[in-house]
């Protein structure tokens, strides 16, 4: 993974198995596997251009903050309220893809 986003497991007490991302300087969105896993997908069908959709948008049901990224040429945007955006290339999407589809499994 890039130094801009960093995709790791973690566990909850409630929730069992998460995974954590962090995009830049954004807050830290936790997915449930199954949730990062419909993401990692989603992230891929764009990178690849069998999806037309021009935005990503998850509200994860253990985080405290929303996944939303929005597809540019050449890659996506992540926004997040109050930060930066953080402009992911078409490698870098896949390389998070890759990263979501590992823990979700």
């Amino acid at each position: 993974m890039s130094q801009i986003v960093e995709v790791v497991a973690a566990e909850h007490r409630h929730f069992g198995a998460l995974v954590t991302i962090r995009v830049g300087e954004q807050p830290a969105r936790r997915l449930t596997p199954n949730e990062a896993g419909i993401l990692s997908r989603a992230l891929a069908a764009v990178a690849n251009g069998s999806s037309a959709e021009k935005q990503i948008f998850m509200s994860p049901i253990a985080s405290d903050h929303e996944f939303e990224a929005n597809v540019r040429e050449g890659g996506v945007s992540v926004c997040a309220p109050g930060a930066a955006e953080v402009f992911l290339d078409w490698p870098q999407v896949l390389a998070l893809s890759r990263s979501l589809s590992e823990l979700a499994s």
